[in-house]
């Protein structure tokens, strides 16, 4: 069994090993996901490495370890760091829009501003060879952050219903993918192409929010909430258009 040095923990062979506080470990962890993105983002994953991450911070491989499992797991940090982000700049883009459709627009408005203004982001989660599992494999640290940002997604999009329509999950999902569709399109030809001679990147980015609004219209026509039951013969309310 290999020998844990004193060095390997941080400090000089003698020397007493450094207690950070919570404080002190959460600003070491943002740094650490901060180096690892900008590894990734200038040399490529391949570069990402526990022991280049350790070099490049000055400390230890072993106190790598103790933050991040595995190099899996520390790209998993850099995709949950990224989408909490996301989710929280989706939220605020909501504050002081009256009606679900303005709530709608907006969010994808959002969505496709964040990511063209994080390219380097959307290509490591979109297009990397390590971002291709399913839905089924993520792991437990990602699900939270994931499932914190689809139920906004199905919350707005149930939101747009008539009133009095409770949307069922085959017709929620349908408006999901379409949504997706819409949306991943666009920034893939933008963000993942971006040598691609898009002719007008604004009418393009128009005509793909209002084809999300166009398809959850479409969606939702001749739709309409329970009728109201009749008056009774004899009721004041029976008179009324008579």
């Amino acid at each position: 069994m290999k020998q844990v040095r004193d060095d390997d923990l941080g400090g000089a062979r003698g020397a007493p090993r450094l207690r950070r506080g919570p404080t002190e470990m959460a600003a070491l962890k943002r740094e650490m996901l901060e180096r690892a993105r900008r590894i990734y983002r200038e040399e490529g994953v391949e570069a990402l490495s526990m022991r280049r991450l350790a070099q490049e911070l000055g400390i230890s491989t072993m106190a790598i370890y103790s933050y991040f499992e595995s190099k899996k797991a520390l790209l998993d940090g850099l995709w949950i760091e990224v989408f909490e982000s996301l989710t929280d700049e989706l939220l605020d883009a909501s504050k002081g829009q009256r009606g679900a459709r303005r709530v709608l627009e907006a969010h994808v408005r959002c969505f496709m501003d964040f990511w063209e203004r994080h390219p380097e982001q959307f290509r490591m989660i979109y297009m990397s060879s390590t971002q291709t599992a399913s839905l089924d494999e993520i792991g437990q640290s990602q699900m939270p952050v994931y499932n914190r940002l689809l139920g906004l997604v199905r919350e707005r999009l149930a939101a747009c219903a008539p009133a009095g329509v409770e949307p069922d999950e085959r017709r929620i999902r349908l408006l999901c993918d379409l949504m997706s569709v819409r949306q991943m399109g666009y920034l893939m030809m933008v963000v993942g192409l971006p040598r691609y001679p898009v002719l007008d990147r604004e009418l393009l980015r128009e005509r793909t929010v209002q084809g999300v609004l166009r398809d959850v219209a479409e969606e939702y026509a001749g739709e309409s909430g329970p009728a109201a039951p009749e008056a009774a013969p004899g009721s004041p309310g029976a008179a009324v258009g008579g």
